[in-house]
C-alpha cells in the first residue's frame, strides 16, 4: 500500500458528531431555527461549515459567516471535547507507524481545533503533519487542505505514494482533485453507498478493515472509477478551454516571433562566435583568408557557441513549463537504445539514398563544403562539439521549443512541417535541407512516442557521431571486404525495421495486451 497516508479527522479518527451537531443546533437557534433532531444535523460533520449553513438553512454568505461565529462560540467552550476516538484507532495508527508509514491529518476543521483535539486524545504523536482550515475562512476546500499537506510533506511530485482516508464524499472528491486515491471509512458519517458512488478505491466498514493500509495488496486503479474519470475529463476540458482562450489572445506576429526566437538565439550566437574566433585567429597568425580560418576553427567555435547557447535555450524552454500537454510514456534503456539505433540506421540509409539517386550530384558544392569544414579537425573535438553539444542545443531549440510552440498554436501536423522546415533551413544548403527536414520528422515522432525530450537528444547525438565516421567505415569495408559496404547498408535496413517495429508497433500492442490482462 501507500507509504504516506493522510487521515480526515471527524468521522474517521474521532466520533465528533455530538459536539458538532449541538453547536450547529446552538447556531441555528440564534436565527430562530429550532432543530431538535441532532441526527438531521450530522450532514455538518466533515464539510466546511460556511458552505453547509448556506446549503442547509439557505443562509446568505454574511448570515453563514455569522452562524459559523455562533457555532464557534459554543464549540470552543464545550463542543470541541464532546467527542470520542473510535475504538481501535490508536492501535491502527501505531501499527501504521511500526510498518514504516508516514502519517498526516488533512481536515476541513480549523487547524487550531484539530491540533487541540489530537493533543487532548493523545493522537498528535502519530502524525508528521497536521493541516486544517484557517479561522479566517481560507483553505476550507478539501483539495486545498490536501495540497498543503503534500507541500509540507514535500511529496507534490511523488503523490502516487500518497493515500487519503476519509468518511465523506468531499474527502474522495478532494483526493481525486489532487491526483490521490481515497479509502472510505463507512463507519463514519457518509456511509458505504456515498463513498462507493464517489469513487473510493476501497470502503472500510470498521476500523479493523483499515488494516488494509499496511497490507501488501494490489489496489484497484483509480482509472476504473467513474468519478475520477469524470473529474479528469472535466479538468481536461477546462484546461483546453483556458489554453484556447490564451492562444486566441496571442497575435500572429507574437506567434511567429515565439517560433523563430529559439532558432535565432542559437544562430546569432553561432555566427558571432564563429566570425569572432576566425578573426582573432587570423589576427594572431597573419596569414590565410577569413573563410579558411572559419573552417579551421569551426569545431572549436561550435563548441564555445553551444556552451553559451545551451543555458540560454534551457532558460527559454523552462519558461514554457506547464504550457504543453506532452504525455510521458515509458522511457527505459531498451527504448533509448531503439531510438538511437533507429535514427543512426535511418540517417545513413537516407544519406545513401540521396547519393545513389544522384541528388547530391546536383549540388556539388555540398561535398566540398563538408570536406573543407571537417578536414584536419581533431576527432575528439568533433565528437564533443558536433556530436554532443550541437545536438543538445538543436534539440532544445527545434524540438523542445519550436515544435512544441507550433503544436500549441496550430496542432501536430503544422508543427511537424514548421519545425522540420526550419531545421532544414538552419543547415544552410539544399542537400542538408532535405536531409535535416526528413530527419526532423523522425525525431519528432520519437519525441511524441516517448513523451520525453531525452529521446530526440539521445537519437540526435547518436546520428551526429555516427555521421562523423560512417564514410570512413564504408570506405574501409569496401576496400577490405567484398560487398562490405552493401552488407552494412543491409544490416542497417534490418535494424531500422526492427527498432521501428519495437517502438511504434510492439510496445503499443504490448500495452493493449497488458490493459486487457488487467481487466
Amino acid at each position: 500500500m501507500s507509504e504516506i497516508i493522510l487521515f480526515d479527522l471527524d468521522g474517521t479518527l474521532t466520533d465528533s458528531a455530538p459536539g458538532i451537531t449541538r453547536c450547529v443546533q446552538y447556531a441555528l437557534r440564534h436565527f430562530g431555527i429550532d432543530e431538535p433532531d441532532l441526527k438531521k444535523l450530522e450532514c455538518f460533520v466533515g464539510p466546511p461549515l460556511k458552505e453547509m449553513f448556506m446549503e442547509y438553512a439557505g443562509f446568505s454568505e454574511s448570515q453563514a459567516e455569522e452562524a459559523v461565529a455562533k457555532y464557534r462560540e459554543r464549540y470552543t467552550e464545550k463542543g470541541i471535547f464532546e467527542n470520542a476516538v473510535y475504538e481501535g484507532i490508536p492501535e491502527l495508527l501505531q501499527l501504521c507507524r511500526d510498518r514504516g508509514r508516514v502519517l498526516g491529518v488533512a481536515s476541513s476543521k480549523p487547524q487550531v481545533f484539530v491540533e487541540q483535539i489530537l493533543e487532548h486524545f493523545d493522537l498528535r504523536q502519530y502524525f508528521e503533519v497536521v493541516v486544517g482550515a484557517e479561522l479566517d475562512g481560507t483553505r476550507t476546500d478539501k483539495a486545498e487542505v490536501i495540497e498543503e499537506a503534500l507541500r509540507q510533506l514535500r511529496c507534490e511530485k511523488n503523490r502516487q505514494n500518497v493515500l487519503m482516508v476519509g468518511d465523506r464524499l468531499h474527502d474522495v472528491q478532494g483526493a481525486a482533485s489532487c491526483g490521490l486515491q481515497c479509502i472510505g471509512a463507512a463507519y463514519g458519517y457518509g456511509g458505504r453507498e456515498e463513498l462507493e458512488h464517489a469513487g473510493a478505491v476501497y470502503v472500510a466498514d470498521t476500523v479493523e478493515d483499515l488494516k488494509i493500509l499496511v497490507r501488501r495488496v494490489r489496489r484497484p486503479s483509480w482509472r476504473n472509477f467513474p468519478l475520477r474519470k469524470e473529474l479528469l475529463r472535466q479538468q481536461k476540458k477546462e484546461k483546453a478551454k483556458e489554453k484556447n482562450d490564451l492562444m486566441a489572445q496571442i497575435s500572429m506576429k507574437s506567434k511567429v516571433w515565439r517560433i523563430l526566437k529559439p532558432m535565432l538565439t542559437y544562430d546569432i550566437i553561432l555566427i558571432l562566435v564563429t566570425y569572432m574566433g576566425a578573426m582573432v585567429f587570423l589576427l594572431f597568425t597573419g596569414s590565410g583568408s577569413l573563410q579558411k580560418k572559419m573552417y579551421q576553427t569551426s569545431a572549436l567555435m561550435t563548441g564555445i557557441a553551444c556552451l553559451i547557447s545551451i543555458p540560454l535555450l534551457w532558460k527559454q524552454m523552462k519558461g514554457d513549463e506547464g504550457m504543453f500537454t506532452m504525455q510521458r510514456h515509458q522511457w527505459n534503456v531498451p527504448a533509448a537504445a531503439a531510438c538511437v539505433l533507429l535514427t543512426m540506421s535511418f540517417g545513413h540509409l537516407l544519406n545513401a539514398f540521396l547519393n545513389v539517386t544522384g541528388f547530391t550530384g546536383f549540388f556539388s558544392g555540398y561535398s566540398q563544403l563538408a570536406s573543407d569544414i571537417y578536414e584536419g579537425q581533431n576527432w575528439l573535438l568533433l565528437v564533443i562539439t558536433v556530436g554532443i553539444l550541437s545536438s543538445v542545443a538543436e534539440e532544445l531549440a527545434f524540438r523542445g521549443m519550436i515544435y512544441q510552440r507550433a503544436k500549441d498554436f496550430w496542432g501536430f501536423g503544422w508543427a511537424m512541417v514548421i519545425s522540420g522546415g526550419l531545421f532544414g533551413l538552419y543547415h544552410g544548403n539544399v542537400v542538408q535541407f532535405v536531409y535535416g527536414t526528413i530527419l526532423s520528422f523522425l525525431l519528432i515522432l520519437l519525441y511524441e512516442r516517448t513523451g520525453t525530450l531525452w529521446a530526440p537528444i539521445a537519437a540526435h547525438i547518436g546520428e551526429n557521431i555516427w555521421g562523423l565516421f560512417r564514410h570512413q567505415l564504408m570506405d574501409y569495408l569496401g576496400s577490405h571486404f567484398p560487398g562490405g559496404g552493401t552488407t552494412l547498408i543491409l544490416a542497417e535496413a534490418v535494424i531500422c525495421v526492427v527498432t521501428f517495429w519495437y517502438l511504434f508497433l510492439y510496445r503499443q500492442t504490448g500495452r493493449r495486451h497488458s490493459a486487457g490482462d488487467r481487466r
